[in-house]
C-alpha cells in the first residue's frame, strides 16, 4: 500500500456533498443583517435566456479573459479546451452554450424556486419538487427542503435569491466532468481522469470543485500529486466576475445569483473535511500506516478510512438536526444562531482577492481540523448512537450537550459567517461591478 493510494481512499469516503450541510439555511442567517441586501430593492425574476442575449458580447468577452487569467494564475488548472470558446454570435442554444463554456454539468435544472428557512415556509405557494430542482444524483434519501416556484417577472427579495443559490452548486453544477465519468461531456471539458472521490456515488464526482488540499505536508504532495488538482478557488472566481457583470448590466437577479453559486464554494472550505484528507493525523503516522499496510497489516489503514467519514457525516448529522430544530422552534436567541451573524472578527481578516480561498479560508480550516476532529471523536465515544437516521429519515432525539464539541462548532459557524460576508460584499462592491479579474 502506498501512500498515494492510502490518500486517495482516504479522500474517496469523503461526503463531497456536505460542507455544512444546506447552505441556503447558513446563508440566511450569515448575511441577514448585511445592509447592502437587506436595504436593497427587491429584484425581478428573468430566465438565464434573457441576460445571455441581452448581454452576450460583454459574456463572451468575460470568459476569455476569466480563461486566460485562470490559465496563468490557478495551480494545476486544466486549460479549457478551444472548442468550449463562446462563439462570437450566439448559436441555437446559447444557455448550452454558455454552461458548457463554464465547464459545468449542462443538464442543471436552473430552476426558478428559493428556498425559505425552516418554519418560513409559505404553503399556499406552489412548490416545485426536488426532482424539478437537482439532478437525479445529487437526490438525498433525507431530503427537507422545500422549493417556492418563482414566476418569470415576480420580485422576490435579494437575500432570499442569493441565500437559495448558495445551496444550487450541490444540485449537479459538478457532476460528471472528468474524462473517466459517465454522460456527454466527460470527454469533451479537458479535466482529465477524477482526481479523487468515491466512484459508487455519482455525487462525488463533484469532490475537486467543493474541496481544496491546499495546506499539505510537500511530502504528501510528492507521493499523491492528485491532492492538488481541485479547483474551488476557481469556481468562486468565475461566479463572482459573473455576478459583477450581471450587477452593472441591470441584471440583478442573476448578479444574486451566481453571487450565491460563488458563496457555495467558500462556505465548502470553512468545513476542515472539505480542507485536510486526514485532519488529526501527522505525516509520520500516515508513512507508520503505509509501512504497516506493506508489511501486511491494513488495519489502521481501514480504521482511518472509516474515521475520517463517520466524523465527517455524523458531525454535519449532528450541526444539520440542531439547527432545523431551533429554527422550526422559533429560537431567535441561540450560541449557534449568533454564531452564523456575528461580525466581531469581519475586519481581522484581509480583503477579498482571488486567492482568499486558499490563503485563508482554507488555511484557517486546515489548522482547525486536528482539534475539531479529536472532539468530535470525544464525542461519538461518549455519546448514544443518536445522530444518526431511521428507517423514517428522521433524526433520533440528541440532546446537545457536548460542550467541547459545540464550542468548536460554534467557532467554526463563525468563520462560515465572515467569509460569507466578506465574498458577498466583494460582489455587491460598486467599485467592482463589471470586473472580470480581481
Amino acid at each position: 500500500m502506498k501512500l498515494k493510494t492510502l490518500l486517495l481512499l482516504l479522500c474517496s469516503v469523503a461526503p463531497a456533498a456536505w460542507g455544512w450541510s444546506n447552505h441556503t439555511v447558513g446563508s440566511y442567517l450569515a448575511l441577514q443583517n448585511l445592509p447592502a441586501l437587506h436595504e436593497a430593492a427587491l429584484v425581478e425574476v428573468e430566465p438565464l435566456e434573457r441576460f445571455l442575449s441581452q448581454q452576450y458580447p460583454a459574456i463572451v468577452q468575460l470568459l476569455d479573459e476569466q480563461e486566460r487569467f485562470a490559465r496563468q494564475h490557478f495551480a494545476q488548472y486544466p486549460p479549457r479546451p478551444d472548442n468550449l470558446k463562446l462563439p462570437a454570435m450566439p448559436g441555437d442554444n446559447p444557455r448550452q452554450a454558455f454552461l458548457m463554456a463554464l465547464r459545468v454539468n449542462p443538464e442543471i435544472h436552473l430552476a426558478m424556486a428559493i428556498q425559505p428557512l425552516p418554519g418560513q415556509d409559505l404553503p399556499q405557494r406552489k412548490h416545485l419538487k426536488a426532482e424539478q430542482v437537482m439532478v437525479e444524483q445529487t437526490l438525498s434519501p433525507w431530503n427537507r427542503q422545500r422549493f417556492i416556484q418563482l414566476a418569470e417577472g415576480e420580485k422576490v427579495a435579494p437575500l432570499a435569491v442569493l441565500a437559495s443559490a448558495a445551496d444550487e452548486p450541490d444540485y449537479g453544477h459538478d457532476i460528471n466532468l472528468f474524462s473517466d465519468n459517465a454522460g456527454e461531456v466527460a470527454a469533451l471539458y479537458g479535466f482529465g481522469p477524477q482526481p479523487f472521490g468515491d466512484e459508487r456515488f455519482q455525487y462525488s464526482s463533484q469532490a475537486p470543485f467543493h474541496m481544496g488540499f491546499f495546506h499539505e505536508n510537500p511530502v504528501v504532495y510528492a507521493a499523491a500529486g492528485f491532492l492538488e488538482r481541485s479547483w474551488p478557488d476557481w469556481r468562486a472566481y468565475q461566479y463572482l466576475g459573473l455576478a459583477r457583470l450581471a450587477f452593472a448590466t441591470g441584471h440583478s437577479y442573476w448578479g444574486y445569483r451566481f453571487l450565491g453559486w460563488g458563496l457555495h464554494h467558500v462556505q465548502d472550505l470553512t468545513q476542515p473535511y472539505h480542507a485536510k484528507p486526514l485532519p488529526g493525523v501527522g505525516l509520520l503516522s500516515m508513512l507508520l500506516m503505509e509501512a504497516k499496510a506493506l508489511a501486511g497489516f491494513a488495519s489502521s489503514k481501514h480504521e482511518a478510512i472509516e474515521r475520517v467519514a463517520t466524523r465527517h457525516m455524523e458531525v454535519e448529522k449532528y450541526q444539520a438536526a440542531w439547527l432545523y430544530r431551533l429554527l422550526r422552534s422559533g429560537q431567535q436567541v441561540h450560541p449557534m444562531i449568533q454564531a452564523y451573524a456575528d461580525t466581531a472578527q469581519d475586519a481581522s481578516y484581509p480583503p477579498y482577492s482571488v486567492d482568499y480561498l486558499r490563503e485563508v479560508v482554507s488555511a484557517q480550516s486546515a489548522d482547525a481540523g486536528a482539534a475539531f476532529d479529536d472532539v468530535i471523536g470525544q464525542w461519538l465515544a461518549s455519546a448514544p448512537a443518536s445522530s444518526s437516521f431511521s428507517a423514517g429519515n428522521q433524526v433520533q432525539r440528541e440532546d446537545y450537550d457536548h460542550p467541547q464539541l459545540n464550542q468548536q462548532l460554534f467557532e467554526l459557524l463563525e468563520h462560515f459567517g465572515a467569509h460569507s460576508r466578506i465574498y458577498v460584499r466583494a460582489g455587491l462592491a460598486p467599485s467592482a461591478a463589471g470586473k472580470a479579474a480581481p
